[in-house]
């Protein structure tokens, strides 16, 4: 069962991938998120890193279809997304990996330097992308910079993606990366 918590992350992950704020996500959400995250990181529809992300959002739209959409109508509401993540976090000890391929992917495509790590300025970029505060993303910064670089590393990013869904605590890595901890 899933806390407090990570209903209220799990809910704002929804938000954030309604797009145009109907009530229900689709397919065409998923490629919307994945296009204004190419652009805002300045990849052109056709680059590697563009069709990477359109490649793990769409990935994780059939994830998400598969166990969220009972009645095959390509829509999948608020409260069947939310149950559907539940399921999958007790049943399937393998449900974030899709996830986490998405934030490897989404890591790649913001480290325009290639030298391993996100600045607070590129998790701004991703932030605002999506359609989040720039408080919002500074906080996240904060919490996801777990060693206190300055800097997130792949593996930062993974992990406080995972917790975004997984974190039953406000002082766990990702717990705040839609600024609900």
């Amino acid at each position: 069962m899933l806390s407090e918590l990570q209903r209220q992350n799990i809910g704002g992950i929804f938000d954030v991938l309604d797009t145009n704020s109907d009530g229900v996500i689709t397919n065409s959400d998923f490629a919307v998120v994945a296009a204004r995250l190419a652009a805002i990181l300045q990849h052109p529809p056709t680059s590697r890193h563009a069709q990477s992300l359109s490649e793990g959002y769409l990935g994780w739209w059939e994830q998400i279809r598969s166990h969220a959409d009972g009645d095959e109508d390509g829509e999948v509401s608020r409260d069947e997304y939310i149950a559907a993540v539940d399921r999958g976090l007790l049943e399937d000890a393998r449900y974030l990996d899709v996830i986490g391929d998405v934030s490897g992917r989404l890591f790649a495509a913001a480290d325009k330097n290639e030298d391993g790590a996100l600045g607070e300025s590129e998790m701004l970029a991703i932030y605002g992308a999506v359609g989040l505060a720039p408080a919002v993303a500074s906080g996240a910064f904060l919490q996801i910079d777990t060693d206190g670089d300055g800097r997130i590393s792949e593996a930062e990013l993974r992990g406080a993606v995972r917790g975004a869904f997984a974190s039953k605590g406000p002082e766990e890595p990702g717990s705040n990366m839609l600024g609900n901890a």
